[in-house]
């Protein structure tokens, strides 16, 4: 059986602007990051293997990303707060200036 390769998740709330479109035209706060992706709580989720695009917001920085939906999972609005919900985004590409901040993370010396 082959080996899976995850890289580790870090916590990462920052604002992300996404959509089919570019420019993107919904925005909301990703939850965590990784080498190869991100999550987005959001209750506006998309089809698996719908091509997104992102600008997220670090600090007074925007990065650039394009991504394909893996997971998603819509809840009534009342459960918003009580249980995960948005979409796994896996990267296709990604501002390396981003990766950068996440190599920073992962090792305790971000934000």
């Amino acid at each position: 059986m082959a080996e899976v390769k995850r890289s580790k998740r870090v916590a990462f709330r920052n604002t992300v602007y996404y959509g089919p479109k570019n420019p993107p035209e919904h925005v909301s706060f990703i939850t965590d990051l990784s080498e190869t992706g991100l999550c987005i709580q959001t209750s506006r989720v998309f089809q698996p293997g719908t091509r997104l695009y992102m600008i997220i917001e670090v600090a007074s920085r925007r990065f650039e990303a394009e991504g394909v939906v893996v997971w998603a999972k819509k809840v009534p609005p009342n459960l918003i707060q009580l249980v995960k919900n948005g979409m796994g985004i896996k990267f296709t590409r990604v501002d390396g200036d981003l990766m950068d901040v996440y190599n920073k993370k992962s090792e305790g010396r971000g934000r």
